[in-house]
């Protein structure tokens, strides 16, 4: 396990481009078999786009992570602990049904925030670290 191999991987420019944001953030930061993955919303990477609702948000914020979990070559099953911001405790029952269905067992350690965001009509958004298995 090499822990000076650190490495980032940049959010898509068409995420940017799509919700008019300036500057850039990195979606998943990794270290050695270690990934932090940071602010992941219900954004539709492709085309910027921000559903309507609750749960069509945490599925795409689940797809989100998925994605980028990929990318670093790694899946939910390296999840460790997951964060969920929400802008409404009242959201809480129907996350956990989304949640349910990307964990059905084998659950990371979770931890779930009300909390305002950033940007208007977001709803859910996910931090995750993640151990990928193949690496250690």
């Amino acid at each position: 396990m090499d822990l000076n191999d650190r490495r980032h991987y940049p959010v898509a420019q068409t995420l940017l481009d799509g919700i008019g944001a300036k500057g850039s953030w990195s979606d998943a930061v990794c270290v050695g078999p270690f990934v932090w993955i940071a602010g992941q919303p219900g954004w539709d990477k492709r085309t910027g786009e921000l559903p309507a609702g609750l749960e069509a948000q945490a599925e795409q914020a689940f797809e989100n992570v998925k994605e980028v979990l990929e990318r670093v070559g790694a899946t939910l099953a390296d999840v460790v602990q997951l964060r969920a911001f929400l802008e409404r405790a009242e959201y809480y029952p129907r996350y956990q049904a989304v949640y349910q269905r990307h964990f059905p067992e084998d659950q990371p350690v979770r931890t779930s925030v009300v909390s305002s965001h950033v940007y208007p009509d977001m709803l859910i958004d996910f931090d995750v670290v993640a151990v990928k298995r193949s690496a250690a």
